[in-house]
């Protein structure tokens, strides 16, 4: 029988938002349409091994017929194209953003020789990302917008909550996330108004140190909390006991932000969101209900938004609630899925 062979470097039990995506778009797909999965679980460590490995069973599944349609999980694996198209099969590409503006004139050649115009189908997580592919002269009938969804947190068990007004950072500790910024230029500013806010910053990342030295610069041992990597348990917990979610993004050249799944996980947690207006933030705080854009960097922007947020605790609530009911009635992985099925449907 022939199925879709998903295709993708990036999938659990490595953490992060390629790997939850992967994911689900494996468990709709296969709750649809006949799929064979083949997936790398280790990180960066092996994978030209894996790319070996992959394009040979690929082979070996054209050469008996069992290949419908091949969807890629980056453009990273876009060399597994070729065979597919001798074969006369339909190609797709799930498209996140770095996948595409990464600078490295190498890894840019790759893109031009396996990449750009040499696929069926670009299936992007945003908006910001189709414009990016647009920008490089693919025909919009080949790009489709396809957000991701976001699951129903885990029940958290009832127990006392640390005092204080709580803050959540939650991603990689990379520049763009804006970590640094806001505990340099905003974190200050709200301790000096109200000695109860506190910062917990969920993540790990090659910043990590310059944080650690701005908290203490600042005197902000007792304010901010780096928690480190953690398991999706203890990220619920975080997302639970806070008031407000932060995405204090920063424009940084050749690493723009796809689209920012946080978004999505904190509205289910019922909680709001205040985010940076760039890039695919865009697309996930897309709905008033969800949360509100700021101007990346201003400071003053940032500080006057949190206070008048925190000042009204149950209006805060409120907009949580609302933010919960509308991504459960929007961004469905099933609703994801099923966009997926049908643009894949309609290559062959």
């Amino acid at each position: 029988m022939k199925s879709v062979w998903y295709v993708t470097r990036k999938f659990p039990p490595s953490r992060g938002g390629m790997q939850q995506l992967s994911h689900h778009i494996a468990a709709e797909l296969a709750a649809l349409r006949p799929l064979t999965l083949v997936r790398w679980w280790a990180g960066q460590w092996g994978l030209p091994l894996f790319v070996a490995w992959a394009l040979l069973r690929l082979c070996w599944g054209l050469l008996r017929r069992q290949v419908r349609v091949v969807l890629i999980g980056d453009p990273v694996l876009s060399v597994l194209a070729v065979p597919a198209r001798w074969a006369g099969v339909p190609v797709a590409a799930v498209v996140h953003g770095l996948d595409v503006t990464y600078p490295s004139p190498l890894y840019q050649w790759y893109l031009r020789r396996f990449f750009w115009r040499r696929l069926d189908a670009y299936l992007c997580i945003s908006r910001f990302v189709r414009d990016q592919l647009l920008g490089q002269g693919i025909a919009a009938a080949q790009c489709a917008v396809i957000v991701p969804g976001v699951s129903a947190p885990a029940d958290m068990p009832a127990r006392a909550r640390e005092p204080g007004l709580r803050l959540l950072i939650l991603g990689r500790l990379v520049r763009r996330k804006g970590a640094l910024w806001f505990v340099q230029q905003v974190m200050p500013r709200l301790s000096a108004w109200n000695a109860d806010v506190r910062l917990d910053i969920v993540g790990d990342g090659p910043e990590r140190a310059a944080i650690e030295q701005a908290i203490a610069q600042a005197q902000l041992g007792d304010k901010v909390r780096l928690w480190g990597d953690v398991d999706e348990t203890r990220k619920a917990q975080r997302l639970h006991e806070c008031d407000l979610v932060l995405m204090p993004n920063r424009r940084v050249d050749g690493d723009p932000e796809g689209f920012g799944l946080v978004a999505l996980e904190a509205a289910m947690s019922r909680r709001y969101v205040l985010a940076a207006d760039l890039e695919g933030l865009r697309d996930a705080v897309g709905h008033a209900d969800i949360g509100a854009l700021l101007p990346p960097q201003d400071a003053d922007a940032w500080f006057a938004a949190i206070v008048a947020l925190l000042a009204d605790p149950r209006r805060l609530r409120e907009r949580g609630e609302a933010a919960r009911a509308y991504v459960a009635t929007h961004c469905s992985w099933r609703a994801m899925g099923l966009r997926y099925a049908e643009r894949l449907d309609e290559l062959v």
